[in-house]
């Protein structure tokens, strides 16, 4: 199996996402600005590895790219989608009797697509290039650094 681009159904099933969305337009038209996104984060031999060679379901390699693609697929698309609601938007909770929903955010959906893009850096961080090892270091939770504090 070629590693990336993930087909549709694939992609939906690894996200956990409903059947019923593959249809939407929208996985086709971010499919290429995904794959240019790996392409600029991945060492050229990884990147045209992922995208030519017929590798073994089991391959951590494989599925590393297939991971990462997908996770990279959510951040470009969440903003666009309309995850059971009537409107759009992602809902983050629905009341007892399905008459009060409330929506994501926008600074939770920044969050949620940093906490994405972080997740699909870290499994390819292997074979991320310079910029992409850049980018991993800047969406790392900074560890607590102790502060002193004098009382004059």
């Amino acid at each position: 199996m070629i590693p990336i681009p993930v087909e549709t159904d694939a992609m939906l099933a690894i996200l956990n996402l409903p059947k019923e969305i593959a249809n939407n337009g929208i996985f086709k038209e971010h499919q290429g600005l995904v794959l240019e996104m790996i392409h600029s984060l991945v060492l050229q031999e990884h990147y045209d590895r992922a995208t030519h060679d017929d590798l073994p379901d089991e391959e951590p390699f494989l599925i590393s790219f297939r991971f990462g693609f997908c996770f990279l697929m959510l951040h470009s698309t969440c903003e666009f989608l309309n995850l059971k609601t009537l409107g759009e938007g992602i809902v983050k909770t629905v009341g007892l009797d399905q008459s009060a929903t409330e929506l994501l955010t926008g600074s939770e959906i920044d969050a949620f697509k940093a906490n994405l893009e972080l997740r699909a850096l870290t499994v390819l961080s292997s074979y991320l290039n310079p910029a992409g090892l850049d980018r991993l270091n800047e969406l790392k939770p900074r560890q607590p650094r102790p502060i002193r504090v004098g009382v004059i």
